[in-house]
């Protein structure tokens, strides 16, 4: 995308909210999108806002060739009602105004900016880099963010962020993360390895984002060693006709959610942009066959 659609995108999305905001005291989360409203059982279970679904899942690169804007972030978090999401590529200042949206709305989300780089693209050149958003009432522990040994240069932060928090009633740790692209399958296996041994000192434990490889590329081996699955059950190291891509662009899988020590229940695969499909789970500890992902 060039310069000048970028910031006419720009314009339009900051008009909708400025739109949305106008209205935000005549509109309740539930009228807003109807599929937001939950049950109160699951508030009282979980700890967490009405509007949460418990224990999902949702990994994002939300902005891959063309810059997202607050608006998307939002309208997938309405949709899906995640408690945590984890974003790779997203401006700080869209991530901050995504967030601020949703709270006036009435859906209570937190926020942490992780690594990122100065990109033109963002509003006030801010960062573009990884984040977390996840529900009021989330347990995030011990977060830390480490960066990789190797990458691809000084225009992008090759980094992992990680936390603890409680999914499915077990404590799970948590990894979001983007390796490099491309031709860069050195740096990219180096990466997967740091990220791999990193995950050995924990039991459950989810490793979420794009990894910018497909399963059986290589580079996958050390997560797959270290006991992970991923939510799409055909996307396994020996490669399967039936993987769903998640890289709508050029048709292929780069994008994960992998689980270790616990299940995935549900997985649903979405295509909002030219680039990367969101990626959603419903984490469960109950064993067994997991479910085709759903696409759309």
């Amino acid at each position: 995308m060039s310069n000048t659609s970028r910031s006419a995108a720009k314009l339009a999305a900051k008009a909708g909210i400025a739109a949305s905001l106008a209205i935000v005291g005549l509109i309740t989360p539930a009228q807003a999108n109807p599929a937001t409203k939950a049950p109160t059982q699951a508030k009282a279970a979980a700890g967490l806002p009405a509007t949460v679904i418990p224990n999902r899942v949702m990994s994002w690169n939300s902005n891959g060739q063309n810059l997202s804007t607050p608006d998307d972030i939002v309208d997938h978090i309405k949709r899906f009602r995640p408690q945590i999401l984890l974003l790779q590529e997203s401006c700080r200042t869209e991530v901050r105004a995504a967030v601020k949206f949703l709270n006036q709305i009435g859906f209570e989300y937190k926020f942490k900016l992780g690594p990122g780089t100065i990109n033109f693209g963002c509003d006030g050149w801010s960062a573009n880099g990884q984040a977390i958003v996840y529900a009021k009432g989330t347990p995030i522990q011990n977060y830390l963010e480490r960066r990789y040994s190797v990458d691809d240069g000084p225009l992008e932060t090759r980094a992992y962020t990680a936390f603890t928090t409680r999914l499915a009633g077990r404590q799970v740790r948590v990894f979001n993360t983007q390796l490099s692209w491309g031709p860069y399958h050195e740096e990219r296996g180096q990466q997967a390895k740091e990220l791999a041994n990193a995950t050995r000192r924990y039991g459950p434990a989810l490793v979420a984002g794009d990894l910018n490889a497909q399963p059986s590329d290589k580079e996958m081996k050390p997560l797959w060693q270290a006991g992970f699955s991923d939510v799409d059950p055909f996307c396994r190291q020996q490669a399967d006709s039936r993987c769903n891509y998640t890289h709508v662009g050029v048709k292929k899988k780069f994008d994960y959610i992998l689980h270790r020590g616990v299940n995935s229940r549900n997985c649903i695969l979405r295509t909002v942009n030219e680039d990367h499909r969101v990626v959603v789970s419903d984490v469960t500890t109950a064993q067994g066959p997991q479910a085709p992902c759903s696409t759309s």
